[in-house]
């Protein structure tokens, strides 16, 4: 089998799976419990927030569908041929970064803390490794620094006010 037809296929069975979670996804989200009876905002219900990840893992899922089915009529390349040792790195790190932040941090810290501090290693740590890197590090250090406030502060009111959550600390 050649790569062509082999990365057609990943995309193929790749984007079918991803269309039966969405779709299971959001016909449980839809199933939770509404609490109509006791005036709860409809906005506000537990199903809303899983429901609009899997609505989008569903169009996802439909999109990558698509493009292996085009692809397999000769419309598509493969973009990547090989990864090269700096998208590996960045790859690990990216998932060791979220993995130490979801199961390690979040929950047994304050929230607005965490987040930021999150971020900013995270902005920071993957434009390290970029070989394609244009920012000089103190530039890079304010920017990452200004975006893990804004981005902690705006989730947490976001979640707060809109969803009405409440966050750890």
């Amino acid at each position: 089998m050649s790569e062509r037809n082999s990365a057609i296929r990943v995309d193929l069975l790749s984007g079918l799976f991803t269309v039966l979670l969405g779709t299971a996804g959001l016909v449980e989200s839809l199933r939770m419990p509404r609490f109509a009876e006791r005036g709860v905002d409809p906005n506000t219900v537990p199903g809303v927030t899983p429901g609009l990840i899997s609505a989008a893992l569903l169009v996802f899922g439909l999109l990558l569908t698509l493009r292996a089915i085009r692809g397999a009529k000769g419309g598509l390349g493969v973009t990547i041929h090989r990864w090269n040792r700096a998208s590996i790195l960045r790859t690990v790190l990216t998932i060791a970064l979220a993995l130490t932040y979801g199961m390690l941090l979040f929950g047994s810290f304050p929230f607005i803390p965490v987040t930021a501090g999150f971020v900013f290693v995270f902005v920071v740590a993957l434009e390290l490794v970029n070989p394609d890197r244009k920012l000089s590090l103190p530039v890079l250090i304010v920017g990452a620094a200004l975006l893990a406030l804004v981005a902690a502060a705006g989730i947490h009111i976001v979640f707060k006010e809109i969803f009405l959550v409440r966050l750890p600390g």
